[in-house]
C-alpha cells in the first residue's frame, strides 16, 4: 500500500528500493477547458452536418473545421494528462526507472543505471514574465545526469515535495554530486 511522502507524492518500499508516484499537477484551468471543449465540440457537431448537406461548404470552412479538430485534440490530450497523468519513479541499487503514465497506460519510460547517475537536483520554477515576482509552478522539476545527458522528471513538483523525494532516493543510493554544477550555484 502506498504511503504519503509529501504533498501529492506517494511511495512504498519495494524490495531493496522504492516506488514513488507523482501525479500530474492539476490546476484551475482544467474546468474551463472541459466546459469549452464540450460546448464548442457540441456546436461544431451540430452545425457542420447541416452545412455539408447544403453543399455550401467552401475550402475555408474545411480549414476552420480541421483546425478546430486539431486544437480540440490537443486540449483533450492536455486535459487527460492533467486528470490522469502520473510519473512513476522506481529506484533500487542497480537501476533508476522513470515512467510516465496516462490513463494507467505507460507512455514513456527511461532506464538509467544508478552507478552512472549523478547530480540529482531540484530546479525551481521560473518567472512567468519579466519584471514580475510570481513564478510558474509547472516549470519546476527534478534533474539527474547520466552518461553525459541530463534527464528531467517530476514537472510541477514543489520544493517541499522535491526535498522529501531526494532524501528518500538518497537513502536507497547515494548519488554523487557534479562539482561543476555546484560551482555555478545549482543545488539539489
Amino acid at each position: 500500500m502506498l504511503q504519503k511522502l509529501a504533498g501529492r507524492l506517494k511511495w512504498k518500499q519495494v524490495g531493496n528500493g522504492i516506488r514513488v508516484e507523482i501525479p500530474a499537477r492539476t490546476d484551475w484551468w482544467i474546468v474551463p477547458f472541459a466546459i469549452f471543449l464540450s460546448v464548442s465540440g457540441g456546436t461544431d457537431w451540430y452545425y457542420t452536418p447541416d452545412a455539408v448537406a447544403r453543399d455550401a461548404v467552401s475550402s475555408r470552412v474545411w480549414i476552420v473545421v480541421i483546425a478546430f479538430i486539431l486544437i480540440a485534440c490537443f486540449f483533450v490530450c492536455w486535459l487527460i494528462w492533467g486528470l490522469t497523468g502520473k510519473t512513476i519513479v522506481l529506484l533500487d541499487q542497480t537501476e533508476l526507472k522513470i515512467q510516465r503514465r496516462v490513463l494507467g497506460i505507460e507512455w514513456d519510460e527511461r532506464r538509467l543505471a544508478t552507478n552512472d547517475a549523478y547530480s540529482l537536483r531540484y530546479t525551481p520554477p521560473t518567472e512567468i514574465w519579466a519584471f514580475r515576482t510570481d513564478t510558474d509552478p509547472n516549470t519546476s522539476k527534478l534533474m539527474i545526469q547520466s552518461s553525459g545527458k541530463a534527464y528531467s522528471f517530476a514537472r510541477g513538483i514543489t520544493e517541499r515535495e522535491a526535498c522529501a523525494l531526494i532524501d528518500r532516493m538518497m537513502e536507497v543510493h547515494s548519488f554523487p554530486r557534479d562539482r561543476a554544477l555546484d560551482q555555478v550555484g545549482i543545488t539539489r
